[in-house]
């Protein structure tokens, strides 16, 4: 039994490996040409081709779940199409004990999601991002167009061009109101960097604004002082889906004493702490195809079930998501629906297996 065990777990898993790797080439491939348009300044072939490698990780990652089912379909499904899977049940192995052995393998891809989400994807994220800009060159970055970071702190809005994960930030527009919302100060800045406690700003134009007059100064260097650590820029850099649980829970608790709205963090958050959940529940969905209405179809169509289903899995939290905000029933109860309602499905269909 335990060869038969090691057989369908090895078979499961060298399946969903080979689904990563097409996935992981595809995307590079489309990603590559993504950013052929561009380049500019310093941002040649050679910058692009870092660049897409180094952010493979961040995207692959939103994939797991997704290659996780079709691994699972892949390899039970070549274990049906060649009259294995029927021959380990007649040797007397319930399917219980072959959902088990193929569920190992998916939990291995659950942990390293984890892992993956918390320690690896928020850093190479942020490398990307901050070398992609900063290779574009300066006028990418001193001009106010184009993709930025927004923040703010009381009165005061903040816009960064660039972030370096060191704490540099580059192209920094700030925008001071008074308690009346009415705009007081405009300061541009080429370049910050933190020293002593305290942010040091280089070529620095600081606009004042009056009701009949406005003012303009400029300096070299300038100080400024705010809450803003290179500690806490990693929850300005990063959009919520890049983000690690830890930081999104952290930043969620800082928007509500902030006075802001953290729902996109709090949905973000839950997504991540129910990953591994979503994903046996894709599994199970899976696995109650293989056994029920799929057990006789070819491998395309089975394959072709596993992405029609994940994908219905991922619009399906995409919508509930915002939903759960509008009408007030929770950024968790968002997320678990859709899986309470794979896993009845799931174990339904497996009950009509027998």
């Amino acid at each position: 039994m335990r060869k038969i065990d090691a057989y369908v777990r090895s078979s499961v898993l060298n399946a969903i490996l080979m689904v990563l790797l097409v996935l992981a080439m595809l995307d590079m491939v489309f990603a590559l040409l993504d950013q052929l348009d561009d380049m500019k300044n310093d941002y040649g072939i050679v910058q692009v081709l870092y660049y897409v490698v180094l952010s493979t990780p961040t995207r692959l990652y939103e994939y797991f779940p997704m290659a996780t089912l079709i691994g699972v379909l892949a390899g039970l499904g070549s274990l049906a199409s060649n009259s294995e899977l029927t021959a380990i049940r007649a040797a007397g192995v319930s399917t219980h004990r072959i959902l088990m052995s193929a569920m190992k393998p998916a939990a291995i891809m659950m942990v390293a999601g984890l892992i993956l989400g918390e320690y690896v994807v928020p850093n190479l994220e942020s490398m990307s991002s901050s070398y992609r800009t900063l290779s574009q060159g300066k006028s990418e970055i001193e001009n106010n167009r184009g993709k930025g970071y927004w923040h703010r702190e009381g009165n005061s809005f903040m816009r960064f061009k660039a972030i370096e994960p060191n704490g540099v930030l580059h192209g920094i527009s700030r925008y001071d109101f008074d308690e009346h919302n009415n705009l007081q100060t405009i300061v541009y800045a080429k370049r910050a960097t933190y020293q002593r406690e305290e942010w040091l700003m280089e070529k620095v134009t600081e606009t004042h604004i009056a009701p009949y007059q406005t003012s303009v100064e400029k300096f070299a260097t300038k100080e400024w002082k705010t809450k803003l650590t290179p500690e806490n820029l990693k929850f300005v850099a990063q959009s919520a889906s890049f983000m690690a649980i830890s930081t999104l829970y952290h930043y969620s608790v800082y928007l509500e004493q902030q006075g802001l709205n953290g729902g996109e963090y709090l949905l973000a958050f839950w997504k991540k702490v129910l990953q591994p959940l979503s994903t046996f529940a894709l599994v199970l969905v899976g696995i109650s195809f293989i056994f029920g209405p799929m057990r006789s179809v070819s491998m395309g169509q089975r394959l072709f079930s596993g992405i029609l289903v994940g994908l219905i899995y991922k619009f399906s939290v995409d919508l509930l998501g915002p939903a759960g905000l509008v009408f007030g029933f929770g950024a968790f109860w968002a997320n678990i629906i859709p899986v309470i309602i794979c896993i009845g499905i799931g174990l339904l269909l497996l009950r009509r297996a027998g």
